[in-house]
């Protein structure tokens, strides 16, 4: 999505830099995360102002939310149109998947019980292959190179 795409012409100043850095961000991230990496980038916005800003994207569709395995609310640019994905539950990678026949079932379904304007998100978490990998020994002083190591 285009940051200076239709509708965001009227957000604040801060709105737009929230938006414009959740684009930056791949996968999906805490509004927590988000504020550090943006404090860290020399813009000045409050905590507060960020999670607004999430929660008012959410709500317009321009991002999505999914739940951490702690509970943690994470942030990830929407996708436009419909969005299957399967997502990483250590790195938060997310991996666009097509899911046709998830649809036509959901339309069918919806049909069925008069629902209408129908929006399906299809999310398999589980661990990605690099996730998966088993991590190298500290003994001979190298790590792993995911982002959320535990070696």
């Amino acid at each position: 999505m285009n940051p200076s795409h239709d509708r965001t012409s009227s957000w604040s100043r801060q709105r737009r830099a929230v938006f414009e850095a959740l684009l930056r961000t791949p996968g999906f991230v805490s509004a927590q995360a988000l504020h550090l990496t943006m404090r860290t980038n020399g813009e000045n916005i409050g905590l507060a102002t960020v999670y607004r800003s999430l929660h008012a994207l959410a709500a317009s569709g321009r991002a999505e939310t999914i739940q951490s395995a702690a509970g943690t609310q994470l942030f990830g640019a929407a996708a436009e149109g419909r969005q299957h994905r399967l997502v990483c539950r250590v790195c938060r990678r997310r991996v666009p998947i097509t899911a046709t026949f998830v649809d036509d079932w959901a339309t069918e379904i919806a049909a069925e019980h008069s629902f209408t304007d129908v929006h399906l998100v299809v999310e398999i978490t589980g661990n990605c292959g690099a996730c998966s990998a088993a991590p190298r020994p500290r003994a001979t002083g190298e790590c792993c190179t995911r982002s959320a190591c535990r070696c």
